[in-house]
């Protein structure tokens, strides 16, 4: 039996920031709707993220920064990054790591033994989104 990421919740508890929310992905990150219902006194919105759905939850247990440590969004482009970072700052958004080039190497576990492998390059940088989460924008070579 596979499995897979179905979803990432995101909980809010205000009526505001749940409506801030689904607008900022919905509208700065255009992320598509795919569907929105309500359970009362919960409201629920479920956007598509290419691979897997966001679903924002309006009374589920858990809010703001900690309800999931950060999300990751894949860029086409190392530039993708800066320009993703200065959408979401005009939108209100806090940037908290710019975007900065990460460098590495790939650790390989090779007959229990860690060898290093290829070289790692990656590029990303954060910020905070409206109910205090953090957003990765994440470019790799």
């Amino acid at each position: 039996m596979r499995t897979r990421l179905h979803h990432v919740a995101l909980a809010v508890q205000d009526e505001d920031l749940y409506c801030r929310s689904v607008d900022f992905y919905r509208q700065v990150l255009e992320l598509p709707l795919v569907r929105q219902w309500a359970r009362p006194p919960k409201r629920i919105t479920m956007l598509d993220f290419g691979s897997s759905i966001l679903e924002i939850i309006l009374g589920a247990e858990g809010s703001g920064a900690g309800a999931f440590p950060h999300i990751a969004l894949a860029v086409d482009r190392p530039e993708d990054v800066e320009a993703m970072l200065a959408r979401c700052a005009e939108a209100g958004c806090t940037v908290i790591r710019p975007a900065d080039d990460v460098e590495g190497v790939e650790e390989v576990l090779e007959d229990g033994e860690i060898r290093w492998g290829a070289p790692v390059r990656l590029r990303n940088g954060f910020c905070l989104g409206p109910a205090g989460e953090q957003i990765e924008f994440f470019w790799e070579e």
